[in-house]
């Protein structure tokens, strides 16, 4: 039954004040999840990401709940930062109403009420050190006994999230291994740094390291900035685009230095989540770049699904591509692609 305007408006500050009441004497303050079915879980809530919220219950494992079969919730126990699918960041605290699917979110410039299945991302903002870290690892490897040799291939996701601020690391590699022989056939690392001057635009400054054999390319390093915006953020889509300069010191596999090259690059990156059986996820990522002085163009990306296999494990299934209009050595081929299967451990 919907509760009157004057008593919802009467028991949401007495809420406010026991819980502060309580911080102040000691007593244990906690988040809580209230199910459709009236079912209420007490505990802590980790995050919020693309209709899911992560709880850790009291004395018990973490479960992984959709939005969707929630009623309303409560985030008392510390100041969290909230996303919205409206591009909205809020910090504060949010308290149950009375109607189904909404809370009243309390913020340093007021309050919000939302629906709960317009919020994208949450966590608490005061989190650990080692706590604002989520990634994954992945590994795969091939062997064909006919030509006898294998070949191995990784990836790896690091990414700190805290306040404005965003640093992510990656790194992959393809290595074929024969009875005397072992080949990098194709690397790459990259250390990015955002800034987020709004919900949705940022500043981005990266650095980066490539290898490709197969295109001429013993080493690149790369220094690159510019800007980007995150234009759709909904409960199972992220994607952004961005664009900027880019400083290149290329080595080919010839040992013939190129100097400092000047490009200009834009990017786009489309990410598709599915939290229902079977559990999966898209990520795309393509960047294209132009050198005015050589006319040359270049393109880098990849496209990976991932299958949640047991809790924390995926299956995954890769497609890479790199083209090159003008290889670092003439006569190399100027396109790559490939597929890589694998197993990735995913931690939050």
């Amino acid at each position: 039954m919907r509760l009157p305007f004057l008593y919802r408006t009467k028991i949401i500050p007495l809420c406010i004040l026991l819980f502060i009441c309580a911080n102040m004497y000691g007593q244990p303050v906690f988040d809580t999840i209230f199910f459709k079915d009236g079912s209420i879980v007490v505990g802590k809530i980790k995050k919020v990401k693309l209709g899911v919220v992560t709880f850790d219950p009291a004395n018990t494992n973490d479960i992984n709940v959709q939005l969707r079969v929630l009623k309303t919730m409560a985030a008392v126990r510390t100041v969290f930062r909230i996303e919205t699918i409206t591009g909205n960041v809020y910090y504060g605290n949010m308290i149950p109403e009375a109607d189904t699917n909404y809370v009243t979110v309390f913020h340093e410039k007021g309050s919000a009420r939302l629906h709960l299945q317009a919020i994208t991302v949450m966590y608490p903002s005061g989190n650990s050190f080692w706590q604002r870290f989520t990634g994954n690892l992945g590994l795969g490897y091939n062997y064909t006994r006919s030509s006898n040799f294998g070949r191995l291939n990784f990836d790896a996701t690091v990414t700190y999230t805290y306040l404005k601020e965003q640093v992510t690391f990656y790194g992959s590699g393809i290595y074929t291994i024969t009875d005397s022989s072992f080949s990098r056939d194709n690397e790459k690392v990259n250390l990015k740094f955002n800034h987020y001057f709004t919900p949705t635009w940022f500043g981005t400054v990266f650095l980066q390291y490539q290898r490709n054999l197969e295109l001429g390319l013993e080493r690149r390093y790369q220094e690159g900035l510019g800007i980007g915006n995150k234009f759709i953020t909904t409960k199972y889509v992220y994607a952004w685009v961005r664009s900027g300069v880019v400083f290149n010191q290329e080595r080919s596999s010839e040992n013939v230095n190129s100097g400092t090259l000047t490009e200009l690059f834009g990017q786009l990156d489309f990410n598709f989540f599915r939290f229902t059986k079977p559990k999966v996820d898209l990520a795309m990522a393509q960047t294209v770049y132009y050198n005015p002085a050589q006319n040359r163009l270049r393109n880098d990306g990849n496209t990976k699904v991932n299958w949640e296999a047991v809790k924390n494990f995926k299956l995954s299934l890769e497609f890479y591509n790199n083209y090159d209009s003008k290889p670092p050595v003439e006569g190399s081929s100027n396109l790559d692609y490939g597929i890589l299967f694998g197993v990735s451990y995913f931690f939050y």
